[in-house]
């Protein structure tokens, strides 16, 4: 029997790829002689968590983006990140008590399964839809349809789905305008809990990590 479900977002979240992944960002910009600046590093941590796409336009508009996310998706799958002390153990204690887990995040499929596979958390998630997935992009109400439409078949109200992400920008707005009970992390060391209160997310849905929402969603 499944009771409800919890979407979570992936980077920041699940792995602990947050400041890592952008000085990881840099590095490909690097690699392909992109000029750096304290304007376009600031600009990029304001929208962290966008797709990636948004992510080169903002920060180098005319850059020959397919080329840049190659890049950038061969070196993250070369150096796979792990995931916040006590994750799997969250998750599987979540997976046992009947909630059915998805992932929404703003990785191309091709590095979100490798990621995934190899922290040996696959096996947790029913539904995995990236950014390459649909033509819609966090926080674009459109993106998490798929999730819900998954949850329907089972029966579960898409109202009645827990949402857990790292960021403002990416997470938050998207859970806001479609209206789901949201819980920020700050594990992923991007956004603060002070950036986090002040976008109107209740104290007492932010939390360290996944790994206090079986205290939390258990009790």
């Amino acid at each position: 029997m499944i009771s409800r479900g919890i979407c979570f977002d992936l980077d920041g979240t699940l792995i602990n790829s947050g400041p890592g992944g952008l000085i990881q960002f840099y590095k490909v910009a690097r690699i392909l002689n992109l000029p750096m600046s304290e304007e376009i590093e600031t600009k990029l941590t304001a929208i962290w968590g966008q797709h990636p796409s948004s992510l080169i336009k903002t920060a180098w508009p005319g850059t020959d983006i397919g080329r840049f996310y190659t890049q950038w998706e061969d070196l993250d799958i070369a150096e796979p990140w792990p995931v916040f002390p006590g994750t799997k153990e969250t998750l599987a204690k979540l997976y046992f008590n009947h909630f059915y887990l998805s992932i929404l995040t703003s990785r191309n499929i091709r590095t979100a399964i490798p990621q995934l596979e190899h922290n040996d958390l696959l096996q947790f998630f029913g539904l995995v839809i990236a950014a390459d997935s649909s033509p819609h992009k966090k926080p674009d109400p459109r993106s998490i349809e798929p999730i819900f439409e998954k949850y329907r078949n089972f029966g579960i109200d898409p109202k009645q789905v827990f949402f857990v992400g790292d960021t403002v920008e990416g997470d938050w707005k998207l859970a806001q305008a479609v209206g789901l009970e949201f819980f920020a992390v700050l594990s992923g060391g991007m956004d603060t809990n002070a950036k986090f209160l002040a976008a109107g997310i209740p104290e007492n849905h932010i939390i360290n990590s996944v790994a206090d929402l079986p205290r939390i969603l258990l009790n």
